[in-house]
């Protein structure tokens, strides 16, 4: 059988060679670009993806930070000692702060109830028992004892510690709870474009050498903004049931690489209904995210997460997700369509606090994500390890490590060729964190005495502070998709509630 193709005739072997050569050339000039741009376009929506969570584990470590008690070195007291001295006064307050130190609250509540009824005007003591009210949520009872306490003489720096808990109360008491949170940093990346490690990459199963500089690894600085707001509204009943709501927006604007340039904005709905031991979670999300200015992805989402709490310092959790994403071309790729599909994701996890500054945080997920062309749908397993530890002061350290595996379901003939080749992926991310107070570096009179002064000291003190090392090593069969970045960042973040 004779081919006519442009008025060329062909026999069909010579056709075959061609359509090879056809193909070669095709990949050549669309395939290894496409496939660059497109990792680094998975990149970036996983980045964008999980900054959310990285944002509420700080924003949860920065909380559990700032309320984090000074305890002295009551270590060293035994339960015998107070038996045989029950009237020392000292003796047990120092047995209560050795209490807070292993996270016995409601134990501390009652040590120090106890040296309050032998000596009722130790303004130090009533200090602590009405903050640990205060974190045992005995709202009532923990105002009742900071008004105590503002009638007592106590120096200038506890009367405003008394001010702020006695504000906290009342805001806590609202059933309509509103706050707004600001981040600005910056990040700088060893390999922002994650271009692969080897200057050889597989194009339709043909070792070809990396030549243009936009394909190799480029380092590059970032200035990053987010904003958020929470709104929580208390349903009235006695459990505590409430809806709430936020929004977040997120940009990342790359000095040199404006194509990656990225953009969020994110919408949550969701309820929680509160138990004895145990929080239910209900939510939907939207998220719309671009690049380089275009809108290439809308996300909506379904999530539902359980706690529980079967002791005061241990904390079982897990969720699960069911998410649509909606890709669109854009002029940087013009195959993003084929990834829309659905994603699922379960997740377990738990957090073991050792004592009030020291907490462990273990989670393992799976997912699956149905993309419309299989060789971008995938199967994933992951695990992640994060230890924090509270200092005094409100500052913190934060270490993890996460480890994940995706398992692709077809080989991409672009990539492969005629050799199928299933793609998996292996990702080691490891994190570490240091964030304060922009307090612990300010001195409260820096700006002067005046009433000006104390006003902009006030706006500035709360400011968190945070500086982030991170390392990403992917390895992958396929030598197009194995690449390494070493990023870091530096963060201001304040929140308002009102």
């Amino acid at each position: 059988m004779i081919c006519d193709i442009w008025g060329i005739s062909l026999k069909p072997s010579r056709w075959r060679h061609n359509k090879a050569a056809t193909a070669l050339l095709a990949a050549l000039v669309m395939g290894a670009p496409s496939a660059f741009a497109q990792q680094s376009v998975d990149v970036r929506t996983d980045e964008a993806r999980q900054f959310s969570e990285d944002f509420d584990r700080l924003t949860d470590v920065t909380a559990r930070a700032n309320l984090l008690l000074r305890t002295d070195d009551g270590g060293d007291i035994t339960y015998a000692d107070i038996l045989a001295n029950p009237d020392d006064v000292v003796l047990n307050f120092r047995w209560a702060k050795a209490q807070l130190a292993r996270g016995e609250v409601r134990g501390a509540s009652a040590t120090l109830e106890r040296i309050l009824v032998i000596d009722p005007d130790l303004a130090p003591v009533r200090l602590y028992y009405a903050i640990v009210l205060y974190r045992l949520d005995s709202l009532d009872e923990a105002r009742a004892q900071f008004e105590r306490l503002s009638q007592m003489s106590t120096s200038p720096e506890v009367s405003a510690d008394i001010d702020k808990y006695l504000s906290a109360i009342e805001r806590r008491r609202e059933r309509l709870r509103q706050s707004v949170t600001l981040t600005v940093g910056t990040q700088i990346d060893s390999n922002r474009n994650a271009a692969p490690n080897d200057k050889i990459q597989l194009l339709t199963g043909t070792p070809t050498a990396v030549t243009s500089t936009s394909d190799k690894p480029q380092n590059d600085t970032a200035y990053i903004g987010a904003l958020r707001y929470d709104v929580s509204y208390d349903l009235g009943y006695q459990e505590g049931h409430e809806l709430f709501a936020s929004v977040t927006g997120y940009g990342s604007d790359q000095v040199q690489l404006d194509s990656l340039d990225l953009g969020s904005f994110s919408v949550d709905l969701g309820s929680r209904i509160r138990g004895g031991y145990w929080v239910l979670t209900p939510y939907a999300n939207q998220t719309v995210q671009s690049l380089s200015k275009e809108k290439y992805l809308t996300s909506r989402s379904g999530h539902l997460r359980l706690d529980w709490n079967p002791r005061p310092f241990f904390n079982l959790n897990g969720d699960v997700s069911y998410a649509d994403e909606r890709y669109q071309n854009t002029s940087e790729s013009t195959a993003l369509r084929l990834h829309s599909g659905q994603r699922y994701g379960t997740r377990v996890g738990a957090n073991y606090t050792w004592t009030p500054n020291n907490r462990t945080t273990i989670n393992f997920s799976a997912g699956k994500k149905e993309a419309a062309r299989n060789y971008y749908s995938y199967d994933s397993l992951s695990t992640e390890l994060i230890h924090a530890y509270l200092f005094g002061g409100g500052s913190y350290i934060s270490g993890s490590i996460r480890h994940g595996i995706d398992r692709y379901r077809d080989p991409d003939s672009l990539v492969t060729g005629t050799k199928p080749q299933h793609r998996m992926d292996r990702a080691t991310r490891t994190r570490l964190t240091y964030g304060a107070p922009l307090s612990q570096l300010l001195p409260s009179n820096v700006f002067g005495d005046s009433k000006t002064a104390d006003q902009i000291y006030s706006l500035l003190a709360p400011i968190n502070w945070s500086i982030t090392g991170e390392y990403l090593n992917t390895k992958s069969n396929i030598p197009n998709y194995e690449y390494h970045n070493a990023r870091a960042q530096f963060y201001l973040t304040r929140r308002w509630e009102f």
